[in-house]
């Protein structure tokens, strides 16, 4: 695993995402915002792994996970959110999200992710 599309609305948590890589990882990182620039990346970079957050102005992560699977998508899914309510949680399942994280990331949270999305 390469290619990581995060997507965020928030510059700040996408940031912090980086931030908090495993140091001298070999990660290619790519940022979206929201669903119009998540499908741009995903069709220039074909993700191995998307990350998303979940509360997002126009569509929430589900959603625009729904979407870019829609356009053939052949990436895990990780949903980071600060709103882990079962039905987020149920929801997000359904929809083959591997990975639920809680915000704020923490390396150790990110490090784990990463682990297992690798096998």
């Amino acid at each position: 695993m390469k290619n990581i599309l995060i997507i965020d609305d928030s510059a700040t948590s996408r940031m912090l995402f980086k931030a908090h890589l495993p140091k001298g990882h070999a990660y290619a990182v790519q940022e979206a915002k929201d669903l119009d620039s998540a499908l741009a990346a995903n069709a220039s970079t074909r993700p191995d792994l998307v990350v998303l957050d979940y509360n997002m102005p126009d569509h929430n992560g589900v959603e625009v996970a729904q979407r870019l699977l829609a356009t053939g998508l052949d990436a895990k899914l990780a949903l980071l959110t600060a709103n882990t309510q079962q039905a987020v949680v149920d929801e997000a399942r359904a929809c083959g999200f591997g990975w639920i994280i809680e915000k704020p990331i923490t390396s150790a949270g990110l490090a784990k992710l990463l682990e297992e999305a690798s096998r």
